[in-house]
């Protein structure tokens, strides 16, 4: 409706326009013409002595329109004194359209009767010009319309498809994929579309694997614990297998506490947009400090630790730059084998500060090291393993909170080096 009567308006000034600027004129034609055929009228009954009906039908094909009245009465519209006193003298009274008189006429008394031409209706330069506005509005404004109309109906097709897939997707259907139509603008829209759904699909897939995840990560130890807590009520435990199964109870509820706590620090971090707080430390005395921390872990297993830390002064975040550490570590020292290596290397250039942590244990395949920073993926495939899953997520999150990343590289039965890069900020 807004198109249409736009475009009815862009047809109607210019008519207007028209009718001011030539209008005038034709009506001063128009205006002659009756005039000067009410004379030519009155000449002919005057001067040839014809009577009102011959002489009108002289001119009945020409461009006025000519009444006979009986008496002044029977006009439809008023006449002055003065207009009444011209008629008197038997003088033609001509008048044009103005604010006291709308209509265009010319009339002069016919012995006992009276004679009035006006313009004709359907013929003259008036009818003409009427017809020609007309013609100009109406038929261009009745074509544009369908136009109009069509084209709305086109355009607003695919929109309707777009919209009515939206509602499914509101109602929690992401299979929906529409089929690119057209060019331009449309399939545009329509392409951005099926992508949006796309990465709304994956989302919800992630979304329902994580909560698989957490359901799966908390069942096992939970279950775990309900079985073990049963056997400790029962009587006749000897001494060593109370205290074995109270051992297990203890292990399962740290590793309940350890997903409880990662879980919040990963919530932590990718929720919050949370910002580290920089400040500069010794970054190679908080490695070693990291190092010193899983000295039980490393020694009970009799690993080979080569440290080479450069001396590296780093302003970032300190605390969760710490956890980066002593997560890629713990991970190292927990998928290594029994008297393995492991090294931890430190360097830094005018750009970025470099720490690599390496192990030789059982290594990854490619498609293991393209997912291993996923939330609770573990490249074993064991749930039993004691880590939860989320460790080297939140040392990726963390790298990346402070402008870096994390790369992991190696081989199967050769070992992986995971590699940490932050930049350096400048003065």
């Amino acid at each position: 409706m807004v198109f249409i009567g736009t475009f009815a308006l862009s047809l109607i000034i210019p008519a207007l326009g028209l009718n001011a600027a030539k209008g005038p004129e034709i009506r001063r034609d128009a205006h002659s013409s009756i005039t000067e055929t009410a004379r030519n009228i009155q000449n002919l009954i005057n001067s040839r002595e014809m009577t009102a009906e011959e002489a009108i039908a002289l001119f009945e094909k020409g461009d006025s329109d000519i009444s006979v009245l009986n008496s002044l009465d029977e006009l439809d519209f008023p006449l002055s004194a003065m207009d009444t006193q011209t008629l008197e003298r038997g003088d033609i009274l001509s008048k044009m359209p103005d604010r006291d008189n709308r209509a265009m006429f010319a009339v002069f008394a016919a012995k006992d009767k009276w004679i009035i031409v006006r313009p004709d209706r359907h013929r003259g330069p008036m009818a003409n010009f009427m017809g020609m506005q007309i013609f100009l509005v109406v038929v261009p404004l009745a074509l544009g319309t369908v136009l109009i109309v069509l084209a709305s109906i086109t355009v607003a097709r695919p929109i309707k498809r777009i919209s009515n897939a939206s509602k499914k997707v509101a109602e929690g259907d992401f299979s929906v994929q529409l089929e690119p139509q057209g060019s331009g603008e449309i399939r545009e829209l329509t392409e951005n579309f099926n992508s949006m759904i796309r990465g709304l699909s994956a989302n919800e897939y992630l979304h329902k694997e994580f909560v698989s995840n957490i359901s799966h990560e908390f069942n096992t130890p939970i279950t775990s614990l309900k079985g073990y807590a049963k056997l400790l009520k029962r009587d006749g435990l000897t001494p060593e297998q109370r205290a074995e199964y109270a051992d297990i109870v203890i292990a399962e509820s740290d590793r309940l506490s350890r997903l409880s706590a990662d879980l919040l620090k990963l919530s932590e971090l990718e929720n919050k947009g949370l910002s580290p707080e920089r400040k500069e430390f010794s970054l190679d005395e908080q490695i070693r400090s990291a190092v010193i921390l899983l000295q039980q872990s490393w020694e009970e297993k009799s690993l080979d630790l080569d440290i080479d830390l450069e001396e590296v002064s780093f302003a970032g975040d300190e605390s969760l730059l710490y956890q980066l550490w002593v997560n890629l570590i713990s991970n190292a020292v927990r998928y290594t084998e029994n008297g393995g290596e492991i090294k931890v290397l430190l360097s830094k250039s005018e750009a970025a500060v470099t720490v690599s942590v390496s192990d030789n244990g059982m290594g990854m395949t490619q498609e293991e090291m393209e997912n291993v920073f996923r939330r609770f993926y573990k490249a074993d495939k064991s749930r039993s393993s004691r880590g939860t899953g989320l460790g080297l997520a939140i040392a990726k999150k963390i790298a990346e909170l402070h402008g870096g990343d994390i790369t992991v590289s190696g081989a199967v039965g050769v070992g992986s080096t995971f590699t940490v890069t932050l930049p350096v900020l400048s003065d």
